[in-house]
């Protein structure tokens, strides 16, 4: 079994994927709130995977994500894998949702902000992947879900988005890339 650290365990997200890796046997240590960069770095060292579920609103998104992942890569963690947004997913080749003319102007900073944790990602040598519920959470649990794209109207719960969270600790498929979890 892994060694996991999960970063907002106390949050909706992070506190499913630790609670799901815990009942597969895994060694999971929660972490609630921002326990500040450095304090992450250690945290996270000697981990086989972190897993990051956190925000911090109260920040510029762009300094909070890049610190962040800056943190996780540094900590020599095993695997990275980061709770994103639908928002980056790509419609077609090269244009993300957030790209669009029509896109509400208020949410682009936050949009962007998480772009730029995972450019500092892709731009590692960390084995890293990005895992975005698309569309809202909200629903009933099913057990299940599927690789989605970056469908607005999809539902996905906090329990399905954390059995595609526990799969890929499981059994590592996806690696330097961002990918969409949907409600089947």
């Amino acid at each position: 079994m892994a060694k996991i650290v999960v970063f907002g365990a106390s949050g909706k997200a992070g506190s499913q994927i630790a609670a799901v890796a815990e009942a597969r046997g895994h060694e999971v240590t929660r972490v609630g709130r921002d326990p500040g960069v450095q304090a992450a770095a250690s945290v996270a060292a000697g981990h086989d995977v972190a897993v990051s579920a956190v925000v911090d609103l109260t920040r510029d998104p762009a300094e909070f994500y890049t610190e962040a992942a800056r943190a996780l890569v540094a900590s020599g963690a095993g695997r990275i894998i980061v709770v994103g947004i639908y928002t980056l997913l790509e419609t077609s080749p090269g244009v993300r949702v957030v790209d669009a003319p029509d896109f509400p102007a208020e949410h682009t900073p936050f949009c962007l902000g998480h772009a730029a944790g995972v450019e500092v990602l892709a731009q590692s040598g960390a084995d890293w992947l990005v895992m975005s519920p698309a569309g809202n959470f909200g629903g009933v649990a099913k057990g299940a879900y599927r690789l989605g794209g970056p469908d607005p109207a999809d539902e996905l719960t906090y329990e399905d988005f954390a059995l595609a969270v526990a799969d890929e600790i499981d059994r590592p498929a996806h690696h330097h890339t961002q990918i969409g979890i949907a409600a089947v």
